[in-house]
C-alpha cells in the first residue's frame, strides 16, 4: 500500500491556521465523521512522517499538523514543547474537533504528553519512541553532527543517513523528501530545539495523565534506548506498552502496516474512542 503514496503531491494537500501572531501553522486534515486523531510528528520532520501510516488509518478523521518551524510552518518566539503545544491548543479550536486521540512520534509524543495533561478533548494518547527526559548526550555522535550543521545544509549531507538510520528498509522516495524538508530547517532551529531538549523532564506531567495510553518503541532505538521507555512506562502507570522487536526509533517508517495493527487493536478496546 505504501507504494501508492504520492509524496511529491503531499505539500499540495495543506491547509493553513493563521495564528494570532500572524505566523502560519500548515497542516492535513482528512475529514470524514470518523473518529479524530491528531498525528504529531518528530524532531526535524513534517507531516509527512506519517505519509506512510496514513492509508493504514482510512476510516479516521486525521489531522496532521507542521509542527512550528517544521515543513510549512512558522515558528514563534518559543521553542520549547509547551510553545509547540500551546499551538496545536489553537488549530484543534480552530478546528472544532470536540475529543480526539492523540499519536506522537518522539518530539510529537513530547507535545502529546503535554495535551493529554492540558486538554479534557484528549480521549488517549499514543506515544511513538517517546521520553520524558530528552536531552542527548554531550560527545555522542547525533549530538555532534546537529551542532555541527552550518546554513545552508545540504539534503545529501551523510548526517542524514545517521540521522534518518532504520533497521528495516525504508522507501527511498519517502526518506529523499524527510531529508530535503529536514535540510530546510534553519540551523538556529535545530540548535534551539536541541536546546530546549537538554532541560526538559515531563515527568510531573505525564503523572498526570489519567486517559488510555498506548507506549510504543523500537527495541533497537539507538536515540531514546530502555532506559527512556521504562521511564515513561513507570510514569503512565496506567498504560499499554508494546516493545517492537528489531524496530528502530521510526517503526512507522519501517512497517507502517504492522504499526497500524497495534494502533487498531488499541482503539477498538477502548469505546471511548
Amino acid at each position: 500500500m505504501t507504494s501508492n503514496v504520492d509524496q511529491d503531491g503531499w505539500t499540495a494537500r495543506k491547509h493553513i491556521l493563521r495564528l494570532t501572531d500572524g505566523r502560519s501553522l500548515a497542516y492535513i486534515d482528512t475529514g470524514g465523521s470518523g473518529p479524530a486523531l491528531l498525528l504529531l510528528h518528530g524532531y526535524s520532520d513534517s507531516s509527512r512522517s506519517f505519509s506512510l501510516l496514513e492509508p493504514w488509518l482510512c476510516g479516521h478523521h486525521l489531522v496532521i499538523p507542521d509542527l512550528p518551524g517544521h515543513g510549512g510552518s512558522g515558528i514563534g518566539a518559543g521553542m520549547a514543547v509547551a510553545d509547540f503545544t500551546d499551538d496545536i491548543v489553537a488549530l484543534m479550536a480552530a478546528l472544532s474537533v470536540e475529543r480526539f486521540a492523540v499519536i506522537g512520534h518522539s518530539m510529537g509524543a513530547m507535545i502529546g504528553i503535554d495535551l493529554a495533561a492540558r486538554l479534557p478533548e484528549v480521549a488517549a494518547l499514543v506515544t511513538i519512541s517517546g521520553t520524558l527526559r530528552p536531552a542527548f548526550p554531550r560527545g555522542d555522535p547525533v549530538t555532534h553532527r546537529i551542532l555541527g550543521l552550518c546554513d545552508p545544509i545540504d539534503p545529501g549531507d551523510p548526517f542524514f543517513d545517521l540521522w534518518h538510520a532504520c533497521p528495516h528498509a525504508v522507501d527511498p522516495c519517502f526518506l529523499d523528501a524527510v531529508s530535503r524538508e529536514a535540510a530546510a530547517i534553519p540551523t538556529a532551529i535545530w540548535h534551539g530545539i536541541l536546546a530546549c531538549f537538554s532541560t526538559l523532564d515531563l515527568t510531573e506531567t505525564a503523572v498526570q495523565i489519567r486517559v488510555p495510553v498506548l507506549c510504543i518503541g523500537g527495541s533497537e532505538d539507538a536515540l531514546f534506548d530502555a532506559s527512556h521507555r521504562l521511564a515513561l512506562e513507570e510514569a503512565l502507570s496506567k498504560g499499554q506498552s508494546v516493545l517492537m522487536k528489531g524496530f528502530g526509533h521510526n517503526p512507522h517508517w519501517e512497517d507502517s502496516e504492522k504499526v497500524s495493527v497495534v494502533l487498531r487493536d488499541f482503539f477498538r478496546r477502548r469505546p471511548c474512542l
